[in-house]
């Protein structure tokens, strides 16, 4: 990289600014696809920089910012926009104004980290091009799908792809990757058990959906256990069950939900087919019919190895060679960034957000979690180090 250009000179005046946004973000959580608030904040602070806009993506609120200087490599870096609908409890001054809805997987700090880096490079010499991707909808909205169906990698065609997510686990300072599957396949999974309703006390006069509910509950778990290899993680489980009205009415139908993890694309079909198969054979066997929909589908998150290796390297260099670690395996959490990955190679990494002194945080997901500000600057030197270190050596 460019040695004359100080990176840490230019961010210390910035990260301030930087984490008011977050807080600003904090306060306004949105849903997948309703995140007008955040998509506004994003257009008006890459405006004030003078970067290239494009919005509307994505179903409206996804928004592309684009830093071209010449011709060269195409780079993207990606951070997600929405919300969760949970009720925060931290009671920090910077809490969710909107009771029920929290940025409680911390995607206020990846958003604000994204427009962090946007400040340092518009000004940082390179040869390229810089696409800044601001997605909606991660939370099970495949909001990644619609980003790339919507041309982000495209015109000029992108290069390499970078993204990060906030980690408890690690300290505040450290980073985190593999090469290959990082995160799972996530696929959400709904059974309707069809039946015929009648009054408890006359069973025989009805075809009782709950018992073929109950029955296929306990045969999903065979799949994985006795259909899958032992040494191959995967995960199938049944997380709801709804039926009935009343305690002396067997109803017409049940429904079951709940969710399918895998780490290969082949493993992910396997499961899939074993559940429908399953699912059908265990109805007829109970006299029901059996209705399956899927929704929230995601493929895994299959880091290109000589990238994943890039940022291990860059992290190291940047943040210290201790602050940087190598994932032992994968997890069985999902992210929609796999999507740009099916397209383009790129790395997903992990960024520490445990604060110093500290032996636990709140994991993601949690109604006490929230984004570590010292976290902030140390996403920012990750991914302007990324972009700039990726374009020079596309360059040379």
């Amino acid at each position: 990289m460019n040695k004359q250009f100080a990176v840490f000179e230019a961010l210390g005046p910035l990260a301030a600014h930087v984490v008011e946004l977050r807080h600003d973000l904090h306060r306004h959580p949105e849903l997948g696809y309703e995140e007008h608030y955040t998509s506004a904040l994003v257009k008006r602070e890459l405006g004030k920089l003078g970067i290239a806009v494009i919005g509307g993506l994505a179903g409206g609120t996804g928004v592309m910012g684009i830093i071209r200087k010449g011709d060269g490599p195409v780079v993207a870096l990606r951070a997600d926009m929405d919300a969760l609908p949970i009720l925060e409890q931290t009671g920090l001054p910077w809490a969710s104004q909107t009771p029920g809805r929290m940025h409680a997987c911390g995607h206020d700090g990846h958003t604000a980290i994204l427009l962090g880096a946007a400040a340092i490079l518009r000004d940082a010499p390179f040869q390229g091009t810089i696409k800044l991707l601001f997605q909606p909808a991660e939370e099970g909205g495949c909001g990644a799908e619609r980003m790339c169906n919507d041309g982000v990698l495209e015109s000029p065609k992108v290069d390499a792809i970078f993204g990060l997510h906030g980690w408890p686990g690690l300290k505040v300072g450290m980073a985190a990757t593999r090469a290959g599957a990082l995160l799972a396949s996530v696929d959400g999974f709904t059974v309707r058990l069809k039946g015929k309703g009648t009054h408890a006390a006359s069973p025989q006069n009805g075809v009782d959906p709950i018992v073929a509910a109950a029955a296929l509950v306990g045969a999903l778990q065979a799949i994985v256990s006795r259909e899958g290899d032992p040494t191959e993680a995967r995960v199938l489980t049944v997380a709801q069950i709804h039926a009935g009205t009343s305690f002396n009415v067997i109803p017409d139908t049940a429904e079951i939900n709940g969710t399918v993890r895998a780490l290969s694309d082949g493993s992910r079909r396997s499961i899939l087919a074993s559940l429908e198969r399953v699912a059908r054979a265990t109805a007829e066997a109970h006299r029901c019919t059996a209705a399956i929909e899927y929704f929230g589908t995601t493929p895994p998150t299959t880091n290109t190895p000589a990238l994943a290796e890039f940022v291990g390297h860059t992290a190291a260099e940047v943040l210290g060679t201790r602050a940087f670690v190598t994932a032992p395996r994968p997890a069985m959490w999902g992210e929609d960034f796999a999507f740009y990955l099916q397209h383009v190679p790129g790395c997903f990494y992990m960024l520490g957000v445990q604060p110093e002194g500290r032996e636990s945080y709140p994991m993601l997901h949690n109604a006490e979690y929230d984004f570590t500000d010292a976290a902030v600057p140390v996403g920012i030197r990750m991914m302007v180090e990324l972009a700039l270190r990726f374009l020079e050596r596309g360059t040379q």
